[in-house]
């Protein structure tokens, strides 16, 4: 019983104190110093890629940052080079033309700008990365349901549909997979699936993904999660595994930490980069390698069950 009454006495000492603390306190940010930055991609699918440069911003501007226009962009694999073209509607926005890239090769990313509002000399920047492997393919995707009886987080309570795919995986364990999944078409992004953006194959490595090897009391092992409410019958739900390094996979992991940081009350997270350059230049250029299969969706599958 004391120890109930010193809690809820503890509780409205808090109370009183908030709402004596009435005075506002404006506080003087420092601000930091504007660095260049990278975001550039290339996979093995046949399509035009893109490399995005801009300097840094403070956290809390609200303006668009600003974008580095005429640089010099391109990636060479082996004796081949692929150039990046400024579009002339989005400054700093850097497309190839359509080619791919190419599994278990090394990629080195080269941008040169002369004229920069930063430096009176002309700015570097590259990145060498090398594009993992990946399996042949996937060969099909079952949704499957999932009832919400752990009470997992932003899942519906009534009833979820897993994305299992099916396919045979490489022996190679250190392979992680940046899952996405759309939706008809559409990029998939309510925070179920978010929970799933990285999946590793430490322990399936060799087996075939989702086989009877694998399933445990005839459960699948998803990629993903997504919400029944969102789903109809006939929709269709398709997968994208990226095939990443271990590097990008921080990388990624890093971007997820510094969501919501709040400066007043620590430091702000490492800034994972792979960029070397003769100005401090920060960011990433990942190559990846995809594989993708798509499934349909019906609401048979909980009808089964009831």
């Amino acid at each position: 019983m004391a120890k109930s009454k010193l809690h809820i006495g503890f509780l409205l000492g808090l109370a009183l104190l908030a709402t004596a603390c009435t005075e506002e306190i404006t506080m003087d940010m420092p601000e930091g110093r504007k660095r260049p930055v990278v975001e550039g991609s290339i996979t093995d699918e046949f399509k035009r890629h893109e490399v995005i440069l801009s300097y840094s911003s403070e956290m809390y501007d609200t303006d668009d940052p600003e974008m580095i226009s005429g640089a010099e962009v391109y990636v060479r694999i082996g004796s081949d080079t692929i150039w990046f073209y400024e579009q002339d509607n989005k400054p700093g926005h850097y497309l190839s033309d359509s080619v791919s890239g190419r599994r278990n090769r090394a990629h080195h990313l080269e941008i040169n700008v002369k004229e920069n509002t930063l430096y009176s000399r002309p700015i570097r920047m590259y990145a060498d990365t090398k594009m993992s492997n990946n399996a042949r393919g996937i060969d099909s995707v079952g949704l499957l349901p999932l009832r919400n009886e752990e009470g997992l987080p932003f899942v519906d309570d009534e009833a979820a549909v897993c994305v299992c795919p099916y396919f045979q995986t490489l022996s190679d364990a250190s392979i992680v997979y940046n899952v996405e999944l759309y939706l008809n078409g559409r990029r998939f992004k309510n925070r179920p699936s978010k929970l799933f953006n990285l999946f590793s194959m430490q322990g399936y490595a060799g087996y075939y993904f989702n086989g009877p090897e694998m399933m445990h009391d005839n459960v699948g092992i998803p990629v993903g999660i997504m919400n029944k409410s969102y789903l109809h019958e006939g929709d269709v739900v398709k997968v994208k595994l990226y095939s990443i390094s271990e590097d990008y996979m921080y990388f990624l992991m890093g971007q997820k930490l510094a969501v919501g940081v709040n400066p007043v009350m620590g430091a702000y997270p490492a800034v994972f980069s792979n960029l070397f350059s003769n100005c401090d230049a920060i960011g990433w250029f990942n190559a990846t390698s995809v594989i993708e299969g798509e499934g349909i969706y019906h609401e048979s599958i909980f009808q089964r069950e009831e």
